[in-house]
Parts: C-alpha cells; structure tokens; sequence
C-alpha cells in the first residue's frame, strides 16, 4: 500500500486527512506515473472504514470509524503498528467497491467524500515526525565527497552506524515550495530512502527491526552547502546548513511494495532534466542495524523518520552542478514515486542577526 496524509479545504480552514494512494479502474499504474501525472486517488482511510461499517450494518459507524480507523496516520499506527489492520480492510475494500468509490456514487454515511483526485488535493508530508535522524550508509558518495574536501572517511564510520539529529518541523511534502535561504549561495539537494517507524523499538535485535518498519520513503537532505562547510568545521555537526527544509513523500510504501531498496532506480531531473542516475547499491548499515543501533537505551517512536544518507552521484556536491532559484528539484524512485519541489528565491539577503550584531 502507499500511505498518504493530504490536505482538503473545508469551511472551518484546511484540514489534513490520512489515505491509501489507489489508481482506480487503472490498476497497472506505476507509483512514478501516479506521482507525475496526479492522475490517481487518495481514499479517506476515516471516511471510507465509516462507509464500510454502515454497509456491514455496524452501529453508529462514523463514531466506530473515529475510534478504530483515526483520521490521523500516527495515531492509526499507535493503535496497529505496521500491520494497519482497518486500512487493509479498506484496501480490501476498494477492490470491491471501486467503480463506485471512483463515480463518487458511494459516499460515507454522513455524505463523507470517500475518494479524492490527486490534482484537486495539495499532499502533505507523509507522517508527523517526532525525530528525524540522517545517517550516511553509502560508501562510495562517502569516498567521492570526503575526497572532494580532501578529507578521508574515518575508520570508526566501518564499525557502527551513525547519524546527525534534524528539524522535523521544517518538513516539506510533494509539490510544496522550498525557500532559498538568505544565508548561502551554494544550495544542494540530496536524493535519500528513508525509513518510516511504525511501532515503537527500544533494545531490538537486528534480526526483529524489520517489523518495526511502517515503511519507505522518498527523502531530499536540502543543504546548504557554504554554511554547512564551517559548522563541520567547528565539529558541531549540521545546524542551519541542513535544518531549513527537508523535503519528504511524496507518501509512504509498506515493506512489501519495496522488497529490494538496495536494487530500487532512482533519478534525480532538474527542470526535467536528468542530473543523476543511481541504483543504491548495497548499504554499508541496514534500516534494521540503523533501528538495532540506535533503539539500545533509547525509545524509537511511531513517525520517527531515518534517512539512508545520500545515495552515490546523488548530490550536486558531488557532481559538481548546482540548482538555482526557480529551479524544479524531482527525485524518483520505481515503486516509490517522485518527490517534487521548487525552489523559491531567497528573501532580503540583509540577515537579521548581523543587522543586530552591527546595531550593538
């Protein structure tokens, strides 16, 4: 299944839902095209497990739906974890009732729309996040960028995984706008897989992490690449290099969608150009030892999202070309879809703090 959280206009203001990604009568549609052409839909999961409930004759069933089917992703996966056991009943569903859903003939018990096209919906990122956290499991992209900086790749990255902690409120979903910051004149992108945790892990054997993955995503390590240069400097890792925006979706894919991440092909096309061309390859450290490692002495929650690192030639940095504003950033991925964003020119580059130091 493909996870989505989309946005709807109501007369109380905008309001975000949770659904599964459907192409419709057109079953064959892959995830790519679907995220291209905006041609699928995204089915309420709330709304249509109350439509299902009043079918099966289920006693006040949008009540039942709010409480066993939440409108809310996270919350749904609190309730399950990855098995999502409503929203398979509702993909069940779906393959039913399909034409029906689609015509809008069948709504919920309260009018509800069930179905919704991709075009007339704005997708939100996938999942609240309460932890973002970006490790770096690509040896080759490791040796190309350290090399480029005249670095060399620590001997401590071969013994365990590591990882910079983010801001996950600067989370942007598909087709949202990225805002070039004031404070850099080299901006990046970087084309990542990122897991999705979907029940909570604390102490996990590698051989148990699996299960505790909700699923897969498409992720783009916005970076500025000047400022981020002298925060390393100062070893204190990423801060405003990195923390500005982070692109994530354009929706989640359950494990079963996406069997070999290792083998998935992805692109990266600047104003539909192809710039890079990647088939990740084997990751030194797993999504399981990523969870393992990370979840000894330390809680893994429902949304917390884990960035694979950059995948190879998946920067800019590393091949030596570079966005600019107005520039229309897609990374794509088979099975996973494509995540677009463009990019927005900088405000007044006069940044604030120094206007203050200058004052002082």
């Amino acid at each position: 299944m493909k996870l989505a959280t989309f946005r709807i206009n109501t007369p109380l203001g905008p309001v975000d839902r949770f659904g599964i990604i459907w192409a419709g009568t057109d079953a064959q549609a892959d995830a790519v095209t679907v995220a291209r052409t905006g041609g699928g839909w995204v089915v309420d999961v709330n709304a249509a497990f109350a439509a299902l409930s009043a079918q099966q004759r289920k006693p006040a069933p949008t009540l039942r739906a709010n409480a066993f089917a939440p409108a809310d992703l996270n919350a749904c996966a609190a309730l399950y974890g990855p098995a999502l056991d409503p929203v398979q009943e509702v993909s069940a569903w779906l393959v039913e009732q399909g034409e029906a859903v689609a015509s809008g003939q069948l709504r919920g018990p309260q009018g509800e729309v069930l179905a919704h096209r991709l075009g007339d919906v704005q997708l939100r990122p996938p999942v609240r996040v309460p932890v973002l956290r970006d490790f770096a499991a690509f040896e080759d992209h490791l040796l190309s960028t350290f090399g480029k900086m005249g670095l060399t790749l620590p001997a401590e990255w071969y013994e365990r995984p590591f990882a910079f902690k983010a801001n996950p409120t600067s989370m942007v979903g598909h087709d949202q706008d990225v805002q070039w910051p004031a404070y850099t004149r080299k901006l990046d992108f970087e084309l990542e897989i990122a897991a999705v945790v979907g029940l909570p892990a604390r102490n996990v054997d590698v051989t148990e992490a699996g299960a505790h993955i909700l699923g897969y995503t498409l992720l783009n390590d916005f970076s500025a690449r000047d400022t981020q240069r002298g925060e390393m400097a100062n070893n204190t890792g990423p801060f405003k290099g990195k923390d500005f925006a982070w692109g994530l979706g354009p929706w989640i894919v359950t494990p079963d969608e996406l069997p070999d991440v290792a083998r998935t092909p992805m692109r990266v096309l600047i104003n539909g150009e192809v710039w890079a061309e990647s088939t990740p390859g084997e990751m030194q450290w797993s999504f399981e030892e990523m969870i393992s490692y990370t979840s000894q002495d330390e809680t893994l929650n429902v949304g917390d999202v884990l960035g694979s690192g950059t995948v190879n030639h998946g920067c800019g940095f590393e091949l030596d070309r570079w966005i600019s504003a107005g520039d229309v950033v897609e990374l794509e991925a088979a099975g996973l879809g494509v995540l677009r964003n463009r990019i927005t020119p900088p405000r007044d580059a006069t940044v604030a703090w120094r206007r203050h130091r200058s004052a002082a």
